[in-house]
């Protein structure tokens, strides 16, 4: 039974991932922006790490003990495994400082580089200096891998988020937006998720029938951001549009692909860099009509995304 529980946790997990990940690639599709791009990358890094840190230790334990290895050689190796995915998880952080900056649209130049990687020789230096004061430090890394891991892990993670909700708090002040309320929204969302991913950890190593449906809330923290983000991106964003529209060429890609007087309407919509949403009120449809006029027409003409449909109708 518990076994099961597991498979459907890991499917569920498997799932939202996916989802997360396909809404993030929707957004570059559509608004094709660096906060965008930097919001889809962390979310493919986040998930990422979390398989790494989170999965693969627990099928590599289920793998081992079936073929009766050792129980401190199990222990050694799954220990080990999220190491593998620091990597993923550095890129998360990094990718997290510069969404700070890229949300309320200020150039970071080398400044998201700047703070991140002095944050981390911080974090380096504690680490460090504790470990060269504390004799019996090494004993205790020895002893408690997966703790001490896991108090760097929570060290660096809220300190980056607590620098990204800064940086966007800071500039937001300084200026004078109609959207700063949706992008503080956001700001504290992402907090709160962080909140909740904590709030979990302590019970990492209790009994395995709590285990499970907690790694399902690890997984699902993003969600509630994610598509905060997808309700309001177009009050904060502009979508992607037609700079130069070439009238001809339209008429060309009309007659080629055979494009119906309300497909032809749709397009001139989104040439003009409206939202499926602000479509669908022009036109008086419903927004699932547009959706449905949008895949019938990328379908014909051969492509995936807005992205590729405004390039094409530009000169």
């Amino acid at each position: 039974m518990l076994s099961l529980i597991f498979i459907v946790v890991f499917v569920f997990c498997a799932a939202t991932a996916s989802a997360c990940i396909l809404v993030g690639h929707q957004f570059i599709t559509t608004y094709n922006t660096e906060f965008h791009r930097n919001y889809f990358y962390f979310l493919v890094t986040f998930f990422s790490f979390a398989f790494y840190g989170i999965w693969a230790p627990i099928i590599m334990r289920v793998i081992l003990t079936s073929i009766e290895v050792d129980g401190n050689t199990v222990e050694t190796v799954t220990n080990f495994l999220p190491v593998l995915g620091v990597p993923f998880l550095l890129i998360s952080w990094f990718m997290l400082v510069k969404m700070g900056f890229s949300l309320i649209d200020v150039k970071s130049k080398n400044r998201a580089i700047r703070i991140y990687l002095i944050f981390l020789a911080i974090v380096f230096v504690v680490v460090s200096g504790i470990f060269f004061l504390t004799d019996n430090f090494l004993a205790f890394i020895t002893e408690n891998l997966i703790y001490t891991e896991m108090g760097i892990f929570v060290g660096l993670e809220l300190g980056y988020m607590l620098i990204f909700a800064g940086i966007v708090r800071h500039y937001s002040k300084r200026q004078k937006r109609a959207d700063k309320k949706i992008l503080i929204r956001f700001m504290i969302l992402m907090l709160l998720a962080l909140v909740l991913r904590l709030a979990v950890l302590p019970f990492a190593f209790s009994s395995p029938w709590i285990v499970a449906p907690l790694i399902l809330v690890y997984f699902i923290s993003n969600l509630v951001p994610l598509f905060y983000l997808k309700l309001y991106s177009h009050l904060v964003f502009a979508p992607l549009h037609s700079e130069n529209p070439n009238q001809e060429k339209k008429e060309l890609i009309y007659n080629k692909y055979e494009i119906s007087k309300r497909e032809k309407e749709v397009i001139e919509q989104i040439c003009l860099g409206k939202t499926n949403q602000q479509i669908a009120d022009e036109l008086f449809i419903s927004l699932q009509t547009v959706k449905d006029h949008t895949h019938r027409i990328y379908t014909k003409i051969g492509i995936k995304s807005r992205m590729k449909l405004v390039q094409m109708m530009n000169d």
